[in-house]
């Protein structure tokens, strides 16, 4: 067994002292000043402390400060607690860094409120240097207004859109929304990034998400963070696959198990494992009937029987999800297993051991079972937030995985056990 090794640890963005600044505005104007303002005052402050140094011939160099010049970044929500939830992952993020970040949110939970109006907090916060690179300052914005006044968002944050950049929509609540704002905002919008595991209702959900691919602009490239939380479990399932011996026995698969998270602490990870399922049907051809039917017993397990094969020589394949309350799912999945030609051709399954390791087992007739353990850390939301950031293309992989896993999911079921 390899001993367990952790993340390393994460520098988190502070804010800088002095550069901030927090009003009741009507206009995205105001908010464009003070930007000026706060990076004009905090420019003459480094150069003061410069001049200071020499002056009094010291010689404790002034650390380089790179402002950083990526993208702008527009995240949603709609309670308090979400839009601290989206600045702490922001300022966690490694290595990737927005230009710009802006945090809207309506609070839904509070007062009623008619006045017009938004309240805006401005701060830079500072990524500090390391392994050899100067540390990075980028601006959060936070706007909230009451619900009643959330389609003002969308008039201020397109002005507040720093040019030449990339524009990307981190829509951290509910996918299925056809609110103005999610409208809006998407318009003007090169990357839409959601979270299906957040989905109050994750068959319409789906449905949904892939109602809007269809429809969205050739440009605009959809992700979700509940597809990047797969990433391990499909490195591994492709592993298995990958000499030329055992690739055959892809055509052979006629039994899958998946195990998904389904904690009262996490999101649930049925779409996850649902997305799982979708990604090895539409990567093996495989055919659905209908969607998924509780087992009889147990409403908790949900299965289908697809089809596989060609005309004259189809197959069946049994598709079984169950739910498990260990905190190691968290939002996706715990194990995995494959079975081929009734498990006499192959059997192969993925386990998650800890926090960090990832244990993959194969055993074949002829030849000698494989037992592995792979570092695999569950990752944070700032790691898969950071991921998602990088790509701006479409996914084609992904967008046939969301469509099968759509046809799978079944209606009215939310993902969360009913106990």
């Amino acid at each position: 067994m390899v001993a367990a090794r952790t993340h390393p640890a994460r520098s988190v963005a502070t804010p800088v002292p002095g550069a901030s600044w927090q009003a009741h505005v009507r206009d995205a104007n105001q908010v464009s000043a003070q930007l000026h303002q706060i990076w004009r005052d905090y420019g003459a402050e480094r150069n003061a402390a410069s001049i200071a140094q020499t002056s009094s011939g010291t010689d404790l160099g002034t650390m380089p400060v790179a402002r950083a010049a990526t993208m702008n970044l527009i995240s949603a929500a709609r309670s308090r607690r979400d839009a601290d939830r989206i600045r702490e992952t922001i300022a966690s993020l490694d290595e990737i860094r927005p230009s710009r970040a802006t945090i809207l949110y309506s609070d839904t939970s509070g007062p009623i409120d008619p006045a017009s109006g938004l309240d805006v907090r401005i701060e830079l916060l500072e990524q500090t240097s390391a392994r050899g690179r100067p540390a990075t300052v980028f601006e959060c914005i936070t706007i909230d207004v009451s619900a009643e006044n959330e389609a003002q968002l969308a008039s201020i944050a397109s002005p507040l859109l720093m040019p030449d950049l990339p524009d990307v929509l981190w829509w951290a609540t509910d996918p299925i929304d056809t609110s103005q704002l999610f409208t809006e905002l998407v318009d003007v919008c090169d990357r839409l990034i959601i979270d299906s595991a957040m989905a109050t209702q994750t068959a319409a959900g789906l449905r949904h998400l892939c109602s809007f691919a269809g429809e969205m602009r050739e440009d605009v490239a959809l992700g979700d963070l509940a597809w990047a939380r797969l990433s391990p479990w499909r490195r591994l399932t492709t592993q298995f696959f990958d000499a030329p011996g055992t690739l055959p026995v892809l055509d052979l698969i006629d039994d899958v198990s998946i195990t998904y998270g389904n904690s009262a602490h996490h999101w649930s990870g049925f779409s996850g494992a649902l997305l799982y399922a979708g990604w090895l049907g539409s990567r093996l051809g495989w055919r659905t009937p209908g969607e998924l039917l509780p087992v009889r017993g147990d409403p908790n397990v949900w299965r289908a029987t697809l089809r596989a094969g060609s005309s004259g020589r189809e197959r069946e394949v049994s598709v079984t999800l169950r739910p498990t309350a260990r905190p190691l799912a968290a939002s996706t999945l715990l194990d995995v297993k494959l079975a081929a030609d009734g498990g006499k051709a192959g059997v192969f399954k993925i386990d998650r051991l800890d926090e960090n390791e990832i244990s993959t087992s194969s055993d074949m007739p002829d030849a000698a079972s494989i037992i592995r353990t792979v570092f695999a850390p569950i990752p944070g939301q700032a790691d898969l937030l950071a991921d998602q950031l990088r790509v701006f293309s479409r996914d084609p992989v992904f967008e046939a995985a969301l469509l099968f896993a759509a046809w799978l999911a079944p209606s009215g079921f939310t993902g969360v056990a009913p106990r």
